[in-house]
């Protein structure tokens, strides 16, 4: 439905739902063949989390409140294979689609080459080290945590509060400093264009529940308008049926 509505890519997130790995498999297995690339956000830094997202086929990797530099090289460490990095080689499973590779360093370099890493700056702590963090190699993509990031700063949903707008300028400033991407999530064409004026070229279109819930109160508001509109209508032939009205 993602690929069908126009996205380009999709994250499959761990953090809040308490999804287990194999709860998500199928659903990147069906991104095959699709113009979509398949994404996780995992719970937290961990190698093997990392490496396990991968090796079901993500090929974009997020990790949450990323606080300083020598996480985030940690990070781009798990995500990489030898040389560039440490994660666990396998051939041959669904990353792979079950093929063996004929060139064994190419595949790793092509794996490697493929990955994408987001780390998610949405605490105080990550924001004092993002010029820092920005500069790992292997760090794609700076993303901001609004709701996260916004309470670490005292101002929590106060998303217009010069305390968090500076935050924005910053992070972007930093990624664009390094040659990196700064992301944000929303589902509103007006912020997104904020966004962009402010530097941030990679944006989500919200999350599936938010998408469900605005389609649901969008069509539900509109059936009541219609339906309250027809009971008017009906009450007031109802009250002048056969009577003059009073205002003739």
């Amino acid at each position: 439905m993602a690929a069908a509505g126009g996205a380009r890519f999709i994250f499959w997130d761990l953090q809040h739902t308490g999804w287990p790995l194999e709860k998500i498999a199928a659903g990147m297995a069906n991104t095959r063949g699709l113009d979509i690339v398949p994404g996780v956000r995992v719970p937290a830094p961990e190698p093997w989390l990392i490496g396990a997202a991968l090796d079901l086929g993500a090929k974009l990797i997020m990790v949450p409140a990323v606080d300083d530099a020598e996480t985030a090289r940690a990070i781009v460490d798990a995500a990489r294979y030898p040389l560039a990095g440490h994660r666990a080689v396998t051939f041959n499973f669904v990353a792979d689609r079950y093929t063996p590779p004929q060139d064994a360093a190419a595949a790793l370099q092509a794996a490697n080459d493929e990955v994408v890493v987001f780390v998610q700056i949405e605490t105080a702590e990550g924001l004092a080290n993002v010029d820092d963090i920005a500069t790992v190699d292997g760090i794609d993509v700076l993303w901001v945590g609004d709701n996260d990031l916004a309470a670490s700063l005292g101002v929590p949903g106060d998303f217009d509060n010069p305390i968090y707008l500076d935050a924005l300028e910053r992070v972007a400033q930093a990624a664009a400093k390094a040659g990196k991407y700064a992301g944000f999530t929303t589902a509103s064409d007006v912020v997104a264009a904020e966004m962009l004026d402010r530097g941030y070229h990679i944006l989500a279109f919200g999350n599936d529940i938010k998408i469900f819930q605005a389609a649901v109160a969008s069509g539900i508001t509109g059936f009541t308008r219609a339906l309250e509109t027809r009971i008017a209508a009906a009450t007031d032939t109802n009250t002048t049926n056969g009577r003059t009205p009073i205002n003739a």
